[in-house]
């Protein structure tokens, strides 16, 4: 069974990465954490602990998309971003043709949620910093989501894989490599060719 605070200290090293981004201003890192905690959330919900484009699309569907942005876009963005480090769709698997992605300008306003109509298609463009608070809010509905426990074997599932996710160390944990000199034997059934 998951504790009250398990989604704070498991998710920790994500939710202080996250705000370091927004007090550094650096929201293209903050991007690649938006759109991969979906799929961390979908493999800790799975058996094997793993994810893929269906579970990262059920994911969204239930917690992130309406009716702007459904699953497949969310996972297009996912796509043409981390694994292409692009923003134009060129599969045209999503409604938008491509994504524009900005921040916060420096008197604090945003452009978030605007779609313009282009030649090649429509654009989605999105404000970072307004993405990852609308992720946020998806993980804390998640969050109670599980604590509700309707699922019990989904439950499960993400009690046994949250001890896996990385975690930040106190002290880190290298081994010590001591020399020793190296003896070299070999047991063979086969003959070698002997110099």
């Amino acid at each position: 069974m998951l504790s009250r605070r398990w989604p704070e200290e498991t998710f920790k090293v994500y939710f202080d990465e996250m705000e370091r981004c927004v007090k550094g201003k650096c929201y293209w890192a903050l991007l690649h954490l938006v759109l991969v905690l979906p799929d961390v959330c979908a493999a800790m919900e799975s058996v094997n602990g793993e994810s893929d484009d269906g579970r990262y699309r059920n994911w969204c569907k239930r917690y992130l998309s309406d009716d702007m942005i459904n699953p497949d876009d969310w996972y297009r963005m996912r796509c043409v971003i981390l694994h292409q480090g692009r923003t134009l769709d060129e599969k045209g698997k999503s409604q938008y043709s491509a994504f524009g992605f900005s921040q916060p300008n420096d008197s604090g306003g945003v452009v978030h949620r605007c779609i313009k109509e282009e030649k090649q298609g429509k654009i989605l463009q999105l404000d970072v910093g307004e993405m990852a608070k609308t992720l946020r809010a998806a993980m804390d509905k998640w969050f109670k989501w599980l604590e509700k426990n309707q699922q019990p074997q989904i439950v499960e599932n993400v009690a046994r894989n949250a001890v896996m996710l990385a975690r930040l160390q106190d002290k880190p944990s290298m081994p010590i490599l001591i020399e020793m000199p190296i003896v070299q034997s070999f047991t063979t059934s086969s003959p070698w060719p002997r110099s």
